[in-house]
């Protein structure tokens, strides 16, 4: 965020830049004043936490949900994690290990940590009001705070915004350089090597960072910008090396989980080997163009403003601006070439663009008259507070019996399948201890997670008796031994669930209706399972 700090400050010193720094009359103005900011703040810290926390708990969790929650569970209880990139950087484990243990297990718990992390990454562009101005730094808060896509993900237990969150505090840092040299540097490594060790981003961003560096300075002298650079490393030479050996000691700490595993040093290796192969094979393929859709329909507020903004000061940009710009473009450009096309990425998409376009809507909002701007304005904002509950509340899960469809969902567990969840966990005293259930196939997630504490049998049976329910994939209980069989009674159950997404031959009209009524122009798919319950002397359990 910081990174177009100077730009701004350049285009406030020449009148053009954001409202609300003039001179304060009295000191009692200027005390109503500072309150009247503080309260704002304070205002939309709250909103973002209330938005963020509240039924934070009812979606069902998703498949990734699970496997996280679950080695969490199993770092704190059987003291076992070692780093596998499949599942991601460490941080995220031990973060959730530890308020497990403080706060009890359960999906109101593990998505908390994503939760806190949304709701401060809302309030990170205070650190800017002194460098922006407090309008653009309470505007840039608030995009963040009703972004439907850092919304639906900040209530989601992954790691894609609390890494946005480190990111965006390392760049606020980098600016303190200026006014106190050296000393923030190891700050930024240290918020920088929270991001390496929660995911494997951060090869990514800093490609992209290196990018946009190199093609900045080619736009803007590379004399220039060589003897700049030469000048600057040997004068922050110690704050440099610090940061360095911060960055290093926190990843070398937690990939190796504190030298328990001193063979994962090479975890760089590890995680660029397995996420190239998951690039080339598209195990989670799409479209080069599967992350448009859903920046155009759900961020259109933060992009329109980031696109009038560089219409309005093409020719009045700085540096700093100019990497930002450049680093947006080539995030876009980078994740539609990557074979991984998921909607959680997508936040890693938008957070150039949040402070290009909230220095815009406080310019928009500050200027006298400009009715017009200011109804486009305003009208977008409702539109994105709508998306916003439409995907985090109203229609959080995709259910294959039920119309209404959301591009940020991503094969979600389904309600129906919750309550056979909940099902088991009421058995567990009826059992006596025995198994509870049967579970062979792909309800092993995200049953691994919520049956945590339920007696199970995993696998095909092995016992002379069978428990009071069997989930399996379909036709599994088929090759049950005939005795059980005519013990059970079965249905099928939608275990996940999708949106079919059909973009060809989609009339403007279908994509409108669904802005306004949610109902997807497309089919829904699914995934069933077997849910089988052991038939009981009157017909109950």
């Amino acid at each position: 965020m910081a990174i177009l700090a100077s730009g701004i400050v350049a285009v406030a010193d020449s009148g053009q830049g954001p409202v609300g720094g003039g001179t304060v009359g009295n000191g009692f103005e200027r005390w109503k004043n500072w309150l009247r900011t503080w309260w704002a703040w304070v205002f939309l810290g709250l909103v973002a936490a209330a938005l963020r926390f509240f039924l934070l708990g009812d979606r069902p969790p998703h498949h990734d949900e699970a496997i996280h929650g679950h080695f969490a569970w199993e770092l704190l209880n059987r003291h076992s994690y070692r780093y596998d990139p499949t599942y991601h950087g460490p941080l995220q484990y031990f973060i959730l290990a530890g308020l497990f243990a403080l706060f009890g297990e359960g999906e109101w718990v593990l998505r908390s940590y994503a939760a806190v992390c949304g709701t401060l990454l809302a309030l990170v562009p205070l650190l800017l009001r002194g460098v922006v101005g407090t309008g653009p730094a309470l505007a840039m808060g608030w995009l963040l705070a009703l972004s439907p896509t850092f919304l639906y993900f900040s209530r989601f237990a992954r790691n894609d915004v609390p890494v946005c969150l480190y990111t965006a505090v390392a760049l606020v840092v980098l600016w303190r350089p200026r006014n106190a040299p050296g000393s923030a540097l190891p700050w930024a490594g240290f918020f920088l090597g929270l991001h390496a060790i929660s995911k494997e981003t951060i090869y990514v961003t800093a490609a992209l960072w290196a990018l946009a560096a190199l093609v900045l300075s080619l736009w803007q002298g590379l004399p220039q910008t060589w003897a700049w650079l030469r000048q600057w490393c040997w004068h922050e030479r110690k704050g440099l090396f610090l940061s360095v050996a911060v960055f290093s000691l926190v990843c070398l700490v937690f990939y190796t989980v504190f030298f328990s595993w001193p063979q994962d040093v090479l975890f760089p290796l590890k995680a660029i080997s397995y996420w190239y192969g998951q690039h080339v094979q598209e195990r989670v393929g799409g479209p080069w163009y599967f992350y448009l859709p859903r920046l155009a329909l759900y961020e259109f507020l933060i992009f329109g403003l980031a696109g009038f903004g560089v219409w309005r000061r093409w020719n009045r940009w700085t540096g700093p601006e100019r990497f930002a710009l450049l680093w947006g473009a080539f995030a876009l450009g980078m994740y539609a070439y990557l074979g991984e096309k998921v909607p959680w990425l997508a936040v890693h998409q938008i957070l150039p663009w949040v402070p290009l376009a909230g220095v815009e809507l406080a310019w928009i909002w500050q200027r006298r008259g400009f009715l017009v701007p200011k109804l486009v304005v305003g009208g977008a904002l409702v539109a994105t507070f709508w998306s916003a509950l439409a995907s985090s509340y109203l229609y959080p899960t995709i259910e294959p019996t039920e119309p209404h469809g959301e591009l940020l969902v991503f094969v979600q567990t389904t309600r129906a399948f919750q309550r056979v969840a909940e099902e088991g966990q009421r058995l567990v005293e009826r059992a006596g201890g025995k198994p509870v259930a049967l579970v062979e196939g792909e309800a092993s997630w995200p049953l691994s997670w919520q049956w945590k504490r339920v007696s199970v049998q995993w696998g095909i049976p092995a016992g002379e008796a069978l428990p009071f329910l069997v989930v399996a994939d379909p036709g599994q209980v088929d090759h049950f031994p005939p005795p059980w069989k005519e013990q059970l009674r079965c249905e099928n159950v939608p275990l996940r669930a999708w949106w079919v997404e059909e973009w060809q031959g989609v009339s403007p009209g279908a994509v409108l209706r669904w802005f306004f009524s949610r109902q997807a122009w497309s089919p829904r798919g699914s995934t069933d399972v077997q849910v089988c319950r052991l038939r009981m002397e009157g017909g109950g359990h």
